[in-house]
Formats: structure tokens, sequence, C-alpha cells
């Protein structure tokens, strides 16, 4: 069974389409990134591929690394195409293994998908564990002017389990001639699997900003001044450590994967 389908689902998804200072506008605004500029880092990896521990390590430096606070934005895929040899990863979904090979077709144009692999703002990718290299993409992704502003405010978790995310997105110029999708994802940081199977057998891995949930919140114009605002409700595990959660949100081109602007904001840091 896909582990993804064994977490709670979605429990609701609420779209308000309105413009600031419209009826349909209720409580304050979230507050926007500082410049707008931010880079998405997303590492497809698994716990049964021995050449991706350097690359979680890796990722979990950035995720710390002052410099690229409010910046850069990391998070983990755990795909399930290395679940065969003998270790199914908790962590790991067909939906991952299935977003890897979407960006292989129609970002990068080939067939060939590998872990590990990070893919910087949908445009440019590399070998996850190359720092070097990593940095360098992360470098120019934050040059580059955003076509979009995203701002992000989440409630605290209700008793039963809820998430009350509330998004923001606005087009500072055009991105193209169709929509933006606006994803939202939920992480979870610290988590520590002791590996009793596969290439990574006897070991305890350390694995931060894990994907727990992903979800399309709505659909915005890709024109420029095109404005949404929209609340997302999502259920969390109880066996989730809420200090440990951190949401993310981030337009995307359906089509090109490119990435237009994004934002987070972790609950342990309110």
């Amino acid at each position: 069974m896909n582990p993804h389908l064994r977490l709670p689902l979605l429990i609701l998804i609420l779209t308000v389409l309105a413009p600031r200072g419209g009826a349909g506008e209720t409580g304050n605004p979230p507050a926007p990134q500082a410049d707008g500029r931010t880079a998405v880092v997303e590492l497809f990896t698994s716990q049964g591929c021995s050449s991706c521990p350097p690359a979680d390590r890796l990722l979990s430096r950035l995720a710390r690394d002052p410099r690229y606070q409010g910046k850069v934005i990391p998070l983990s895929f755990h795909v399930d195409y290395w679940n065969y040899i003998g270790w199914t990863d908790p962590y790991s979904s067909s939906r991952w293994s299935q977003r890897q090979q979407l960006y292989a077709a129609r970002a990068f144009h080939t067939n060939r998908i590998y872990t590990p692999q990070v893919v910087v703002n949908g445009r440019a990718e590399c070998v996850g564990s190359q720092e070097g290299t990593v940095n360098d993409r992360i470098a120019d992704a934050l040059a580059a002017e955003p076509a979009g502003r995203v701002s992000l405010a989440v409630d605290p978790p209700t008793p039963d389990g809820h998430l009350r995310v509330k998004v923001d997105a606005k087009m500072a110029k055009a991105a193209g001639p169709g929509s933006l999708d606006l994803w939202v994802a939920v992480y979870e940081n610290e988590l520590s699997t002791a590996v009793q199977a596969g290439e990574n057998a006897s070991r305890t891995l350390r694995n931060d900003r894990v994907v727990r949930r992903f979800e399309k919140a709505f659909t915005l114009p890709a024109a420029a001044g095109a404005e949404k605002s929209g609340e997302i409700v999502l259920g969390i595990d109880k066996r989730w450590k809420v200090q440990d959660l951190g949401v993310a949100a981030f337009l995307q081109d359906p089509s090109t994967l490119a990435i237009h602007g994004a934002a987070a904001r972790e609950l342990g840091r309110r």
C-alpha cells in the first residue's frame, strides 16, 4: 500500500477569490516576503539509496544556514522506486516519484531520473550531494527577479488536528500566457529512522524538510497584476510533532514546472 495513502485525508479546501479590500476579504493579509526572491530546492531522495544520505545532510544544512533564511526553501520528496530492494522508505510515495518524472519530461526533456537529484525553482537540476553545484543553482535562482509574490500565514493547529493555511499571491509581471498553480506543502523536520534493510541497512538516518502533505490551493492567471487569496485546511497526523512542522507555498507553471514565487513558515518559530 502506498504510504501516502495511509495518512489522514485532506479535510477541506476552501479558496477565496477576492481582491484586497473586497467584500470577500477577512482578517489581515499575511506579511509578504522582503524582496520576493526565493529558491525552492526540491530533493528527490530515498532511504534505500546509499548515495542519498550526503544529499539529505546537505538539505538540512541549507535549511539551517542563516544566509538563506527566508530565501531558500528546501523540500525533501522521498521517491518509492527504491523500495523494491528490501527497505520501504516510510516517507516514500508514488506521488513524489511521479513529480520527479514530470520534471524529467516537462522541464528537462529527458526520460532519465535518479537519486539524489535536486531541482531548483523547477528550472535547473543537479546531483543533490554536489554542494558547490547546488549552491551555484541557488545563487542563479536568487539572482532572478520573480514574476510572482507569495505570502503565507498559518494558524495554530486545532485540537482535533486541522491546520489552516492562508495564502496570498500576486503577479508583479507576466509569466506566460496561461495560469499558475499555487501549491502548499506541509513538511516535517527532525525525523530519525533505523534502517533495517536495503543499501543503508544498519544505519540510522536523519531527515529534515520531509514533505508530508502536498495540495493545490488555487489557480492564478499568469498575467501581470493578477491576484488571489485562499485558505486550505489540512488534516495532520497525530504522530507528527507540531513543533517540527513547517509550511511552504509556491506558484508553479503546470506546463514548464517553473516556479515563480514562494514563501515558507515553520510552526515552531511563530
